[in-house]
């Protein structure tokens, strides 16, 4: 694989972009492809083996771009197939995300973290190794925030709709005294303004997107795969409706000249 490759990333929509965004600001002249599965958003309530099919034929298009590196930009997505993906794909480096517990229970004062997430990430066995390894002796909240990454999806982004959710859901976190909490669904870091807003000074916010980009880059400097400049424009893909897709797309991200697309899944 030659370092003018795109990196590859999948998610369920326009969630992924957090990790984008961190990975374009530490990684200037790494050239991205990005898959948007908006025909089967969320992630969060599909059965595994569904997701499984989903991002393993994701990967197959990324691969077919020529992706050196391939990030699961999604919470569910990583925790629910990213095993998979790597034993059909053994000679290909996958990136997951997976919910920062660790760092929540080195830095509470309190012993009382939370954690917000989806329904499927919140039930996985991987969350509760990561909670039983790293914070076994620390009180957990779990805020199933059923709902805010349809908002994001829909670009309701500073909307009433949006303050008004947050101030429902976030309630059991004031309330049970957590002074930090992890966003783990990709989609919550492009709201994390409103969050903090929404919990107050008292509670510190903490998401997974630069310690995922610190990854990408560890990896492709051992690899000597690191780009030295951007060669070609950045892709964006989805298997949804592609203008809405741009229009969406470019609220977030600078997208000068790059290119969009329908991709096929399954």
């Amino acid at each position: 694989m030659t370092s003018d490759a795109p990196i590859g990333l999948i998610d369920s929509g326009i969630g992924g972009l957090s990790i984008w965004r961190a990975i374009r600001r530490l990684l200037p002249a790494e050239r991205m492809a990005y898959i948007a599965d908006q025909a089967y958003f969320p992630y969060g309530d599909k059965a595994p083996e569904d997701l499984c099919e989903r991002t393993e034929s994701l990967s197959r298009v990324l691969l077919d771009k020529g992706c050196k590196l391939i990030v699961l930009a999604c919470n569910t997505a990583s925790v629910q197939t990213l095993a998979h993906v790597r034993a059909v794909f053994p000679d290909v480096p996958f990136v997951g995300v997976v919910p920062v517990i660790k760092t929540l229970a080195r830095t509470t004062r309190t012993g009382t973290i939370a954690l917000l997430c989806t329904s499927s990430t919140a039930q996985s066995p991987y969350t509760r190794m990561l909670f039983e390894s790293f914070a076994p002796d620390k009180q957990m909240v779990i805020v199933d925030c059923q709902g805010l990454e349809s908002l994001v999806e829909a670009g309701e982004l500073r909307s009433p709709a949006l303050r008004a959710h947050l101030a429902n859901v976030l309630q059991p976190v004031t309330t049970a005294g957590a002074d930090v909490i992890g966003l783990s669904c990709t989609h919550y870091p492009l709201v994390r303004g409103a969050i903090k807003r929404a919990l107050g000074p008292g509670v510190r916010v903490f998401e997974p997107s630069r310690p995922v980009a610190r990854r990408v880059a560890s990896l492709l400097t051992a690899s000597g795969e690191l780009a030295t400049a951007r060669a070609g424009a950045d892709f964006f893909g989805t298997t949804g409706e592609v203008e809405a897709y741009r229009a969406l797309v470019g609220k977030i991200v600078a997208t000068d000249g790059a290119e969009f697309g329908s991709v096929e899944a399954l």
